[in-house]
């Protein structure tokens, strides 16, 4: 079924189309039969004749091929896979008192990026000193009440409530010191923010005396081998691409072209521009790869020869129906074939089957043949 958004409905005029069809298949005959002409051979179903002056109404051109047939062209950014990039929050609410790292260095995993000053944080810690210091008494008081039962001059209610508040003691050690794991190094309010990963700095979003949220991403870091091209697809080109397809990535900026691969395609457009980010993987390595530099993806409709024909030259029949008019033998004769298409580019559209090479087709004009199709864009 050809897409409604190609199909123009175009209405011949009544002159040519009459034109066109004139001496065809109505079965009628000509001044020259009349005068004892040779009769032209009956026309088949699919064929239409039309009139020296109307065949002068026509373009008509040869089947062609091209290499690697470009599909679409789409615009695109150096950039980190989305599994390959890390996000380096603030723990807790703090100001910012120093930075060490910035966009573009190289940093090892533990390495401090940032020191913080926050008071959440020295309570935290402070509540994970109290805790430890209750847990020890509990542990204390319950060891003598254990002494003192087995002595036989303790009770065992007495022992039973001291082991229950040392199990209390013992879980809230554990929350305080779960909490405060969180907050990564230092020690009081200063909080030492480390890289979660060996990587490069891709993103800085911090400098000196801010003040920053619980959660708010201080830093992005990610893996230099995971480099890979973020390329916008419009809705309309979607349905041309597919995970692992082969493209063509060009990075202006190092004037190099490298082959990559499709990994990853967005399920949802975004609202406002109505694109979908497709991620790509560069198949060779680009020295001097930074994440950010501007990039263009062409996807390529085969690997092989494509047999193509001027978008033009297509119409659609019955709605459905998609056929090209081929000239035969006789030049004034032309016969409706039926092809199957592949996606429409850049003004022509791939042949899949009903074609040969030998073919000679109209390429314009061809609703004069057949006013009853419609023109495909």
């Amino acid at each position: 079924m050809v897409h409604a958004a190609w199909l123009q409905r175009t209405a011949a005029p009544l002159g040519a189309l009459a034109l066109a069809l004139s001496l065809g298949a109505c079965g009628g005959h000509t001044a020259a039969e009349v005068q004892g002409a040779p009769r032209a051979p009956a026309l088949l179903a699919d064929q239409v004749r039309v009139s020296e002056g109307a065949l002068k109404m026509l373009s008509v051109q040869p089947v062609s091929q091209v290499q690697a047939l470009p599909a679409t062209a789409m615009p695109a950014q150096v950039a980190f896979a989305d599994d390959m990039i890390a996000s380096v929050p603030a723990p807790v609410a703090a100001r910012v008192v120093s930075v060490h790292a910035h966009a573009g260095d190289v940093v090892k995993q533990g390495e401090v990026l940032a020191v913080l000053l926050s008071t959440e944080a020295l309570q935290t810690r402070s509540e994970v000193a109290a805790a430890r210091i209750a847990r020890d008494a509990a542990s204390t008081e319950a060891q003598r009440q254990q002494a003192m039962h087995e002595r036989g001059v303790g009770t065992e209610v007495e022992l039973r409530a001291a082991q229950a508040k040392l199990r209390e003691a013992q879980q809230e050690l554990s929350r305080a010191q779960g909490a405060a794991h969180w907050l990564g190094g230092g020690q009081g309010d200063r909080l030492e923010v480390r890289a979660p990963r060996t990587g490069v700095v891709a993103q800085r979003t911090v400098g000196p005396g801010a003040a920053v949220e619980a959660g708010t991403a201080l830093f992005m870091v990610g893996d230099p081998q995971s480099l890979g091209v973020s390329a916008q697809a419009f809705e309309a080109d979607l349905a041309q691409l597919r995970v692992d397809a082969e493209v063509s990535v060009t990075l202006p900026q190092l004037a190099r072209q490298v082959p990559g691969r499709v990994r990853h395609i967005a399920a949802e457009l975004d609202k406002d521009t109505r694109r979908a980010t497709v991620f790509v993987a560069l198949q060779e390595a680009v020295p001097n790869l930074r994440p950010g530099m501007q990039a263009k993806v062409e996807t390529l409709g085969s690997s092989a020869r494509d047999t193509v024909v001027p978008v033009s030259a297509v119409l659609i029949k019955d709605g459905s129906r998609s056929i090209v008019y081929v000239q035969g033998d006789d030049p004034g004769t032309f016969s409706a074939k039926d092809v199957r298409l592949g996606q429409p580019v850049r003004g022509v559209v791939p042949v899949l089957d009903g074609l040969a090479l030998d073919d000679r087709i109209v390429t314009r004009g061809g609703l004069l043949l057949d006013g009853a199709a419609s023109q495909m864009l």
